[in-house]
Parts: structure tokens; C-alpha cells; sequence
């Protein structure tokens, strides 16, 4: 993939993450310590983050940087929120599920 289209993708990742939040284009710039024109460009995939900026992405929005650089979420962070959204007493039954998988791919 060439590195505009990458870009792109990770703007449309924040953007994404920011609708959710339901911040504005200008609350999120503030809370990531940069401008609102810098912000837009990123998420119109015109600008690159800093290592930094995605660090502070992390803190400010907990977007793994993994998910927001790639679109892929870590397999830990996806089993952990399907745990965690899981009622306390079927949790016993995605245990065991969990551990079959892990049993079968080793």
C-alpha cells in the first residue's frame, strides 16, 4: 500500500474515533496539542502524526497504535473486550472457549 493511501487510512481511523468520542474536529486538535488546520490535514490524510502524537492519540482517545497505524486490532485488546462485554455468568463458558482456541494452534 503506498504511503498516501496509508495516510488516508489512519485519517479515516481518527475521524472514526473522534465521531464516536463526539468531538469536533477542533476539540480533538485541542486535546492532541496541535492545531485545527494540522488536525484536519491529518484526517483528510495530508499529514503525518509524530510518534508523539500518536502516543498522545493513545492517552487522549485509548486508540491502539497498532489499530491506528494498521486497522488491525491486536487479538489480546479484541479477546479482553470481548471478555469484558461478556455477562459475569457465561464468562466460565468464553474461558473455556478461549483456552480450546489457544490449545488447537499449538
Amino acid at each position: 500500500m503506498a504511503m498516501g493511501e496509508i495516510l488516508v487510512q489512519i485519517g479515516k481511523r481518527l475521524y472514526k474515533r473522534r465521531k464516536e468520542m463526539g468531538l469536533t474536529q477542533e476539540a480533538m486538535a485541542e486535546r492532541l496539542g496541535m492545531s485545527l488546520t494540522f488536525y484536519g490535514e491529518i484526517e483528510r490524510g495530508r499529514k503525518r502524526l509524530s510518534i508523539e502524537k500518536i502516543l498522545m492519540v493513545y492517552e487522549q482517545t485509548g486508540m491502539n497504535p497498532d489499530y491506528l497505524l494498521t486497522g488491525e486490532e491486536p487479538l489480546e485488546q479484541a479477546a479482553m473486550e470481548i471478555f469484558r462485554n461478556c455477562p459475569e455468568e457465561k464468562r466460565p463458558v468464553l474461558e473455556q472457549i478461549f483456552s480450546n482456541l489457544t490449545e488447537m494452534y499449538r
